[in-house]
């Protein structure tokens, strides 16, 4: 029978700690590998996720676009209501003005230069001031009333919110002369311009081309020298 000693068994204790020990080791080793096996799967992406990025990033550029699309159709159905708000305006200035140009008595002329000095531009003003004194006294002269009516209308656009307006019109005039009316169509040439929130008459006249009304008739549009009148009921008829 073999008896230990005391060293022995110490011996044998320690080998035995060791053997324990070994598997603890080993396990811990394995727990440390296998950590970082877990985290891979989390540091790559599926294909799926790809696709979804891919599909967000092409429904924002389509948004995106999308938007300027529509703002761009927005500014121009925008200018073009603008565009066709100001074509309006110029044509029913021009209207208002031509009736004012066509509405006259010899009976109170000055009511006549007032209205047609109101409006309009400062060098359109003066030409009237100017003529006025000239222009009265044919009214008077020749006892000419006038009255018009708008048929039809017709504007063109020119650069800096300014626009020529073509107006047809009817007369109906009577003078000392021509005592019974008269009815005439007339072209008026009106340039229409923007200032500020308002609109301008700058600028009347027949308009180019066409044939001037009767002298006896009317009296020009635009202020200038006025026609001579016609002689008196009875009188002799000048020579043509």
């Amino acid at each position: 029978m073999l008896i230990k000693t005391e060293s022995e068994a110490d011996v044998a204790d320690n080998s035995d700690d060791e053997v324990s020990n070994v598997p603890e080791a080993d396990t811990a080793k394995k727990a440390e590998a296998a950590e970082p096996a877990n985290d891979a799967p989390s540091s790559r992406r599926s294909p799926w996720q790809w696709v979804a990025v891919s599909l967000l990033a092409a429904l924002i550029g389509v948004g995106v676009f999308g938007y300027l699309k529509y703002k761009g159709a927005h500014e121009q159905l925008s200018a073009m209501r603008q565009e066709e708000v100001s074509r309006n305006a110029a044509a029913q200035t021009a209207k208002d003005y031509a009736l004012k140009s066509l509405t006259y008595t010899f009976e109170d002329p000055d009511a006549f230069f007032h209205s047609v000095e109101e409006g309009v531009s400062p060098a359109l003003k003066d030409k009237y001031v100017n003529a006025t004194d000239l222009l009265k006294g044919v009214m008077l002269q020749a006892q000419v009333t006038s009255t018009g009516e708008v048929l039809a209308t017709e504007v063109t656009p020119q650069p800096g919110d300014v626009y020529q307006v073509v107006v047809s019109a009817s007369q109906t005039t009577r003078n000392l002369q021509n005592p019974e009316p008269r009815v005439s169509v007339v072209l008026l040439q009106i340039t229409i311009a923007k200032v500020g929130d308002g609109w301008q008459v700058t600028d009347i006249g027949p308009k180019t081309g066409t044939k001037p009304a009767n002298a006896d008739q009317v009296l020009p549009a635009r202020p200038g020298p006025p026609p001579a009148p016609g002689p008196a009921p009875g009188g002799p008829t000048p020579p043509k």
